[in-house]
C-alpha cells in the first residue's frame, strides 16, 4: 500500500494533468485509512465540485439546440473527466453522440448515465436507444422494459418499446403498442411512422402512405418518416414533401444520420421525376453519410473472405435425425432471395422464418479464428437446429432467408447434410445497382455505400460462391432470376421439385402469401411476378459505368 505522501504527490499530479477523477480516487483512499489527514482534506477541497453548475449545463444545452452538436459533444468530453459522476453530462455526451451516429461511444455514455441513476426510467430508455442503435436489441427490450417497471406511464418508454419490436420485427405487437399510444396521445409522429412500416410489410400499401403522411404532418422534420413516405409514393415536381425535404436539406444543423435518409429520399424523388444528375448527386451524398458513420471499408471483408479460405472443413460422417429440415435461401441482397422464399414458403409443407441471424452467431468464433472440430460441427448443427425448430411452427420444413449465410457454406454442407441450398443468382450490374441505391436499416451492409465497394465485394462473393459449388458437388442448388420472373411456372416447378416437394399450386401466386416480410423487398413480392428489369442502372451509366465495366454477368 503506498504512503499518504506518495498517494498526495499522485494525486496533485492527475490534478495538473487534468485527471481529477483519479486525483480524488486518491485523496479518498488517504481519507479511508486516515479520516483526519489535513493536507488531504485540503487538496480534496481544491478539486471540483461533484456536478457542473447549472448555467453551465444550460450553455451546452443551448449549443447544442442552436446545432452546435460537434462542438457540444468536444465540450462534454473535456469536461467528464472532471465530473465523472454528472449523470446529466452522460446524458447530454450520450445524446450529442447519437446524433453524430458514433453509436458505440454513445451506448458507453448512456450505459454510465444509467448506472449512476438505475432509478430513473429515462436513464433506461436512452440506454435503450442507443443499445438499439448497435443493434443489440435483446439488452435494448431488457433496459426498456425496466424502465417501464419504474414507471408503466412512461410516454417516451411506451414508444421505445415499440420501436425495439419494430427493429426486432415483431411488428404485429409493435403495431398495437403504437395504436394504444395514438388513442392517448394523437400526436406522436413516431407511432405513426411504425404503423406505417407495419402496414407496408404486409402489403397495405395506401394505409402505410397514410402512416407516413401523419407522420410527417405531425413532424415535419422527421427524416425517417419523409424516407419512408419518398419510397412508396407517386411523385409530381409540384409535391409539397418535396420542398420540405429541401428545406431539411439545406439546414446546417441537421445531424449526419438524418441528412443520409433525407438524402435517399430525395433520390428517390429526383429518381423517379428523371431528374438522373440530381438524384446521383442525392444518391452519392447519403451514401457517404452511411459508409462513414459505419466506419467501414472494403479490407474488412477482404480479411472476413480471407479466413473463410483459410478455413478447412472436414463433414460429419453420422448425425442424428433433425426435428426440422432446413432451406437455405441465399446469394447477394437485393438478388431475389425475398420473392424466392415468399414462392417455397406459400408451400403447405414449409413454413416461411424469413432472414435469422442463427448461423453468423453460432459461427462467430470460427470466423474469428478457432479451428473448425467435429465437436465445433456437432455443437453448430445442435445449436442451429433446436433454434430454427422454433420458427417452423409444426412444418417439415422451413426456410432461413439470410442472403449472407453464402459466407457459411462448408459449415452448412458439412453440419447440416439434409439441408437444402437454394443460391439466387441476378446479372451483376443489377444487383450492384440495387444495393447502391438502397437505404438499408441493417448496419452490417457497409459495401452497399459506395460504387467501388458494391463492385468489389460482388467479386469476392461471386469467388467465393463458384469455389464453395465446386468443392461440394450437387449440394448448392443454383436459381436465375432473371429466368424465374421470366417463366415463373417452369422455373417454380422446377424448384419445388429439386427440393423434393410435391408441386403445390399456391407457389405460383407468391403475391397471396398473407406471411409478414421485413426486407427491402416487401412492396414487390406484394404483386405478381413480374420480368426482372436489368436496365434500371442505365440512366446512370455516365456515373456508374466504369465501375460496372469490369462486373461479369453472373446470370
Amino acid at each position: 500500500m503506498a504512503t499518504v505522501e506518495t498517494s498526495l504527490a499522485r494525486a496533485k499530479a492527475h490534478l495538473h494533468k487534468g485527471d481529477v477523477a483519479r486525483a480524488k480516487v486518491l485523496c479518498r483512499d488517504v481519507l479511508a485509512r486516515y479520516p483526519r489527514n489535513a493536507r488531504a482534506r485540503a487538496l480534496m477541497a481544491r478539486l471540483p465540485e461533484a456536478a457542473p453548475s447549472q448555467d453551465l449545463l444550460e450553455k451546452l444545452v443551448e449549443a447544442h439546440q442552436a446545432g452546435h452538436t460537434l462542438l457540444v459533444a468536444e465540450q462534454v468530453a473535456r469536461l467528464l473527466p472532471v465530473y465523472p459522476d454528472s449523470y446529466v453530462l452522460w446524458q447530454i455526451h450520450g445524446g450529442v453522440l447519437l446524433e453524430l451516429g458514433a453509436f458505440p461511444q454513445a451506448e458507453e455514455s448512456l450505459a454510465r448515465a444509467a448506472g449512476l441513476r438505475p432509478d430513473l426510467a429515462e436513464a433506461r430508455v436512452n440506454h435503450s436507444v442507443a443499445l438499439r442503435a448497435t443493434g443489440r436489441m435483446a439488452e435494448a427490450e431488457t433496459q426498456v422494459r425496466a424502465a417501464l417497471d419504474l414507471d408503466p406511464d412512461h410516454a417516451g418508454a411506451r414508444m421505445e418499446l415499440a420501436s425495439v419490436l419494430a427493429d426486432r420485427g415483431a411488428l404485429p405487437e409493435a403495431a398495437e403498442l403504437c395504436q394504444t399510444v395514438i388513442e392517448e396521445t394523437p400526436e406522436v409522429a413516431t407511432a405513426h411512422n411504425i404503423l406505417g412500416v407495419a402496414s407496408y410489410e404486409e402489403g397495405r400499401f395506401d394505409e402505410a402512405r397514410a402512416s407516413y403522411e401523419t407522420a410527417v404532418d405531425i413532424a415535419p422534420g422527421f427524416a425517417e418518416a419523409h424516407r419512408n413516405l419518398a419510397a412508396i409514393k407517386r411523385w409530381t415536381a409540384e409535391d409539397a414533401q418535396l420542398d420540405q425535404m429541401r428545406a431539411l436539406y439545406d439546414d446546417p444543423s441537421l445531424p449526419p444520420m438524418d441528412r443520409a435518409r433525407v438524402c435517399f429520399g430525395l433520390f428517390d424523388a429526383c429518381d423517379a421525376l428523371g431528374q438522373t444528375d440530381a438524384a446521383w448527386g442525392f444518391l452519392q451524398e447519403g451514401n457517404a453519410l452511411r459508409k462513414a458513420l459505419m466506419g467501414y471499408d472494403i479490407s474488412q471483408d477482404v480479411a472476413l473472405f480471407r479466413r473463410l479460405e483459410e478455413m478447412a472443413v472436414t463433414p460429419l460422417v453420422q448425425v442424428d435425425p433433425a426435428p426440422v429440415v432446413p432451406i437455405f435461401i441465399l446469394g447477394m441482397p437485393r438478388s431475389g432471395t425475398t420473392l424466392t422464399e415468399q414462392i417455397v414458403s406459400a408451400h403447405g409443407q414449409v413454413a416461411g422464418a424469413g432472414e435469422l441471424p442463427l448461423l453468423a452467431d453460432l459461427a462467430r468464433g470460427l470466423l474469428e479464428g478457432e479451428r473448425v472440430t467435429e465437436e465445433h460441427l456437432r455443437a453448430l448443427r445442435r445449436g442451429y437446429l433446436e433454434a430454427v425448430a422454433e420458427h417452423a411452427g409444426g412444418a417439415r420444413l422451413v426456410t432461413d432467408k439470410m442472403p449472407h449465410n453464402f459466407c457459411f457454406l462448408p459449415l452448412i454442407c458439412a453440419a447440416l447434410p439434409e439441408a437444402r441450398i437454394v443460391h439466387v443468382v441476378r446479372d451483376a450490374p443489377s444487383v450492384c445497382w440495387s444495393n447502391l441505391k438502397q437505404y438499408f436499416t441493417a448496419s452490417s451492409l457497409g459495401y452497399c455505400y459506395d460504387l467501388d465497394d458494391v463492385t468489389a465485394y460482388h467479386g469476392l462473393y461471386r469467388d467465393w460462391t463458384a469455389r464453395c459449388e465446386a468443392a461440394w458437388p450437387g449440394r448448392v442448388r443454383r436459381l436465375d432470376y432473371a429466368a424465374l420472373t421470366a417463366d415463373p411456372e417452369q422455373e417454380t416447378r422446377a424448384l419445388i421439385a429439386d427440393l423434393g416437394l410435391n408441386w403445390d399450386a399456391a407457389c405460383l401466386s407468391p403475391q397471396d402469401n398473407g406471411r409478414a416480410v421485413h426486407t427491402a423487398s416487401a412492396g414487390q413480392v406484394r404483386k405478381p411476378i413480374y420480368r426482372a428489369r436489368t436496365e434500371a442502372w442505365v440512366p446512370y451509366a455516365r456515373h456508374v459505368g466504369d465501375a460496372f465495366a469490369g462486373l461479369r454477368l453472373d446470370s
